[in-house]
């Protein structure tokens, strides 16, 4: 290249960050004062020099003083028109950006239509309870992050343990989170005891609670399932985000005053439980439910919810069903800060 195309604006590159060769060669400049055509062309690598000293000239970095002399200019006087550059090339970075989002969200929206209508309606019914269970086989396989499922009743079943034991177990050995609600009634029912701590050594999670506990399991939080009301063993299938994020909120709620199957039965627990029981029942009284419907919602037999109400009724002295809930209401017992359950 000689002095003649070196002047020529036209062969230049836009400059990008500069090299430590194009640094270097500044320096020189700066310190030595200016330099001649001349002197550049005896170096040994004349041709790198000459390629540094165009792309200085570029940034304006270095300035033509003479015919054939070049000098250091002061960066702050290029610092504008220079980093002018840098910042089209980031607002235009910005635009693309914003460009691909906009993109990208539309994508999504399409995406998600069509997952909806592969998934399946808002709400679907299975009246079989042949079908109900192939369903939840196969929406445990798809499965991939988390299972949380409330199984009121208090003792469970021996064929429903046994039906969702296989298929518990493969949802641990994938690394999918299993977490379990029952009613404290199921504490005392050894089949469901064994069954909540053999899938506690493979990470599962079991609590209980007192007090009305509704039937549902929740599939990564994106299904649930429902028993159905009119058709035993039968389920209804909910895919409505709204209200499947509402059900997996109340969910964590009753979780968070659950407590540990595993937790020793130590009598001051036992008794703990007693009371709760004791105090759910008294609640069911005061809104006229009997003792099959409160002893059903608590998942305890009819005879034990008998034996508790009189309990209730001894050490409140109550003589009829009727004062129970007055003397309920006389002594706050049901009000969240009012004394202890009787």
């Amino acid at each position: 290249m000689d002095l003649d195309e070196l002047r020529r604006p036209q062969n230049r590159d836009q400059p990008g960050e500069l090299t430590s060769a194009e640094i270097d060669l500044y320096r020189e400049f700066a310190e030595q004062g200016p330099l001649h055509w001349g002197q550049l062309l005896d170096r040994a690598d004349s041709g790198a020099t000459v390629r540094t000293l165009d792309t200085l000239l570029a940034t304006g970095l270095v300035q033509q003083v003479g015919v054939d002399r070049f000098a250091a200019a002061n960066p702050t006087d290029v610092s504008g028109q220079l980093l002018k550059r840098w910042e089209d090339r980031v607002q235009g970075a910005q635009l693309d950006l914003l460009r691909m989002r906009g993109q990208l969200a539309e994508l999504a929206l399409v995406h998600a239509a069509r997952q909806r209508t592969l998934q399946g309606p808002p709400l679907e019914r299975i009246e079989s309870a042949d079908e109900v269970h192939q369903m939840l086989d196969q929406q445990a396989i798809e499965c991939t992050q988390e299972v949380i499922s409330a199984q009121p009743g208090g003792p469970q079943p021996a064929a429903e343990l046994g039906r969702a034991r296989d298929r518990n177990q493969d949802l641990l050995t994938r690394g999918v989170q299993l977490r379990t609600l029952y009613q404290h009634s199921a504490r005392f029912d050894p089949a469901t005891v064994r069954h909540a701590t053999e899938l506690a050594e493979l990470g599962a999670e079991t609590r209980t609670v007192t007090g009305d506990l509704t039937s549902c399991i929740l599939f990564d939080r994106v299904l649930l399932v429902l028993p159905l009301q009119d058709a035993a063993g039968g389920a209804l299938l909910v895919r409505s985000p709204d209200v499947v994020a509402f059900a997996a909120e109340m969910f964590d709620s009753l979780w968070a005053t659950g407590d540990r199957m595993n937790k020793p039965r130590e009598k001051a627990f036992v008794q703990d439980i007693a009371d709760q029981t004791k105090r759910s029942i008294l609640l069911h009284l005061v809104q006229g439910d009997d003792d099959r419907a409160t002893a059903r919602a608590l998942g305890i037999s009819v005879r034990t919810c008998q034996r508790h109400v009189s309990d209730i009724m001894r050490r409140l002295g109550a003589t009829s069903r009727f004062q129970l809930g007055y003397l309920a209401h006389r002594h706050a017992l049901l009000d969240s800060d009012g004394p202890d359950t009787p």
